[in-house]
């Protein structure tokens, strides 16, 4: 990657700014302490460093669990497992059999993991990681830097530049100059721009599987290929996968070597996932105790409490997403200009869709895209684009589209059944119906799967038609706004002035207020332009049979998190 003349650029352009920032690298003392990377969500303090923080409370390892906990949903995407090709409905799967490099508390703090420790240069352009020493791959090999390296270079090297599944990655590996092993013990790496969101996006924390280290000696004796049917051997995760039937069951069972036992102790030997596509056959199952944990909504909580069970909710796990790709290019079969994109977003009800499909205790109608409430960057700014259909019909008048007359007959709504939010499908039929009633819009919506919207829509195959989806929330959305509009080749905005805002916003090398003012100040502009939206933030609720008697999942993360924090009913 050519990207020399630019970090020359990037570094004489934030030094000075940057110098007055220092960072000191805090090893804990003692056996019992952890060297813990914090970051400082209360949006004051510092940039996250590498701090000390106590650790979790140790759990009781003794006595071998024997437990089993199934869990039954509805949509695992691909089923794949290397780094390249897994799809964000993997983040059970993939957080089972894989430790991340860096892990995560509540959704929202870094904590140290496999990365020890890390720091950076003034100019934000180079990062440094201390690899943990004495982890134990499933094979019984322990964990190099080289291993880091190596993992984390495929993650971001040159074939992620083109074949990896997320475009988000895809922009960050454009970024990113190769990941070295630039002393004993330590992995670094240095960015064309500074990306002070590097950190989360390496994190449990992040959407996607970018982050999760495996054994270089394993993945090159069975390839990408080999990897895919069985990566157990070069993980360092909690479990071990044993038993995988494509589009039905995975089964993994407890890794009593693992390194962090103490501080994520699953009160179980073995997990099931199980794939149940109908809402009814899952609440079924879970009332006959065929399984412990379903993905539910409130029209089966009666159902759920009547067997003796609960509904427990993940806080801000999603949102429902409006996007459209490549409208800005000339083959999007209408003028997919600013006025226009406002139009489609004025003649919307969001509350009639999250009040009449979810409820209250559900769908709650603020923030922007991915910026919920708790995420770094929010304000009430960013709530909800107003339900105003004469405002949208004047927009379209004004700009020779009257009554719809510029669209295409018919405008098609990409959407998918989804196992993160039920009635996404349904959602899009609302959509539908205010377009056509309020604009004039002849609209219909096209179910399929997800994987093959996605790559319909990021190869640029329906350039200016939308999708309605759920996504994922986060903390720090500095990955995807790159990908967004930081990124010259982005396939969402190619607006050079918002390029900038953007660049100059994820870059920010300051304390936490700072980089949310930073954030604050592009997701204003970015919502103004409305690419992209949400109808609402969602908290997800998952059915809990009686075996279960609590589960404590994180906010902010769209699958079933923290299971160590489930405890069995006696």
């Amino acid at each position: 990657m050519s990207t020399s003349r630019t970090l020359r650029k990037s570094v004489l352009r934030y030094w000075p700014v940057a110098m007055i920032f220092a960072l000191v690298f805090v090893v804990a003392c003692g056996s019992s302490a952890t060297a813990t990377p914090v970051s400082d969500t209360s949006t004051s303090g510092p940039v996250p460093t590498a701090v000390p923080a106590d650790a979790d409370t140790p759990a009781d390892t003794s006595g071998a669990p024997t437990g089993k906990v199934v869990v039954a949903t509805s949509d695992w995407g691909n089923e794949l497992f290397t780094d390249h090709d897994v799809r964000g409905e993997g983040g059970v799967y993939q957080r089972l059999v894989h430790d991340f490099f860096i892990q995560g508390r509540q959704g929202k703090e870094l904590v140290s993991s496999l990365a020890e420790s890390w720091s950076f240069t003034p100019d934000g352009l180079t990062w440094t990681f201390k690899v943990r020493e004495g982890v134990e791959f499933h094979d019984g090999s322990m964990l190099t830097a080289d291993d880091v390296a190596y993992s984390l270079e495929e993650q971001f090297g040159s074939l992620s530049e083109e074949s990896a599944v997320s475009p988000s990655i895809r922009a960050l590996a454009r970024d990113t100059e190769p990941f070295v092993v630039s002393s004993p013990g330590n992995v670094s790496v240095t960015t064309a721009t500074p990306l002070m969101f590097l950190t989360f996006n390496l994190s449990e924390m992040g959407p996607d599987p970018s982050g999760t280290i495996f054994s270089k000696a394993y993945r090159e004796s069975v390839g990408r290929d080999g990897y895919n049917d069985d990566p157990s051997p070069g993980t360092t995760g909690p479990f071990n996968l044993v038993q995988h039937d494509k589009g039905s069951l995975m089964e993994f069972e407890r890794f009593d070597n693992y390194w962090d036992i103490a501080n994520r102790n699953h009160r179980f030997n073995t997990l099931q996932l199980t794939a149940i596509p109908e809402l009814s056959t899952r609440v079924a199952a879970l009332r006959a105790g065929e399984v412990d944990m379903v993905e539910a909504n409130l029209e089966v909580r009666d159902q759920i409490e009547g067997a003796g069970g609960q509904v427990i909710f993940a806080p801000e796990a999603v949102y429902l997403y409006m996007i459209t790709e490549y409208c800005f290019d000339e083959s999007s079969p209408y003028p997919c200009t600013k006025p226009i994109r406002q139009a489609l977003n004025y003649a919307i009800d969001k509350e009639l869709i999250a009040n009449s499909l979810y409820g209250s205790e559900v769908a709650e109608t603020k923030g922007w895209a991915h910026v919920s409430p708790s995420a770094l960057g929010y304000s009430t700014e960013l709530d909800s684009w107003p339900y105003d259909p004469a405002k949208g019909q004047e927009l379209l008048a004004a700009n020779d589209c009257a009554n719809g007359s510029c669209f295409p007959d018919p405008f098609t709504l990409f959407t998918w059944e989804a196992s993160e939010l039920p009635f996404v499908p349904e959602a899009a039929q609302l959509v539908c119906k205010m377009w056509k009633d309020n604009l004039g819009i002849n609209c219909e919506v096209e179910v399929g799967d997800s994987v093959s919207i996605k790559d319909k829509m990021h190869g640029a195959e329906v350039p200016g038609y939308f999708v309605i989806r759920p996504n994922e929330d986060r903390f720090d959305g500095g990955s995807i706004s790159f990908g967004h509009y930081g990124n010259s080749e982005s396939y969402v905005s190619i607006d050079p002035n918002l390029r900038e805002l953007a660049l100059d916003s994820l870059g920010l090398i300051g304390t936490m207020q700072e980089r949310h003012d930073a954030y604050n100040k592009l997701y204003v502009e970015a919502r103004e332009e409305n690419y992209e939206w949400s109808i609402f933030t969602a908290n997800t609720p998952w059915g809990v049979g009686k075996k279960i008697e609590s589960w404590e999942p994180w906010p902010l993360l769209p699958y079933a998190s923290a299971l160590w924090t489930i405890e069995l009913a006696e």
